[in-house]
């Protein structure tokens, strides 16, 4: 947690250089961002528990909101909300999931002049990860929760007009997983830390398009 605020007062201190410059005329403005693909889980949620046993995939809907300090480098936040496809779910029990991920992050613009412009990100953040399975109108739910270290971005933005750009992003975010909910009917909740921790991975793949302010 103690990077997390690190790196919190290091993006608000992005954002008041950037907000400095444009008061003087050095460029810039607010940037929004939506994202829409597909992720693919990859490592372990706990040791020797690997995420694709029970998880196919995710559809992801993500959302960036920062500031263009100048043309090439951005500063914001982000925050994804992911439909997660649960594997191997058990007939007549009703399974769903969703991944929250939100932290901040920065951006490097490498022709933000050009008809397509090449970028590259790195973030860090938080994911909650959120499993239930219902039947007989009960239901039992599993959560986990832990810091994502690291979030390597890379995409495109074709210029459609002056203001949106619309192009592929790939996004590999490597966290862990450090505690953990369950919730199971006529036994109650338990929470704790996990003690044989892991290192799991997303390989998010998809469009995004960029508003310019």
């Amino acid at each position: 947690m103690r990077k997390m605020m690190v790196a919190g007062l290091a993006v608000a201190s992005l954002f008041v250089a950037a907000s400095a410059m444009a008061d003087e005329g050095g460029g810039g403005g607010l940037e929004a961002g939506l994202r829409l693909g597909y992720g693919l889980p990859m490592g372990d949620a706990v040791k020797n528990g690997k995420m694709s046993d029970a998880i196919s995939g995710m559809i992801p809907i993500w959302l960036d909101v920062g500031y263009r300090i100048d043309p090439s480098l951005y500063a914001g936040l982000y925050a994804q909300y992911g439909i997660v496809s649960v594997k191997d779910c058990p007939s007549g029990v009703d399974c769903s999931a969703n991944d929250i991920r939100f932290g901040v992050m920065g951006a490097y613009h490498i022709s933000p002049d050009a008809s397509f412009d090449p970028w590259v990100g790195l973030g860090i953040g938080y994911e909650m990860l959120s499993i239930k399975a219902s039947a007989g109108g009960a239901e039992a739910k599993t959560s986990y929760k832990g810091l994502e270290f690291a979030n390597l971005q890379v995409g495109g933005d074709y210029k459609v007009s002056p203001n949106f750009g619309i192009g592929p992003f790939l996004s590999f975010s490597l966290g862990q997983y450090s505690s953990a909910t369950v919730d199971i009917p006529g036994m109650g909740s338990q929470s704790g830390s996990i003690d044989q921790k892991a290192m799991h991975e997303w390989l998010t793949f998809g469009v995004r398009g960029a508003f310019n302010m």
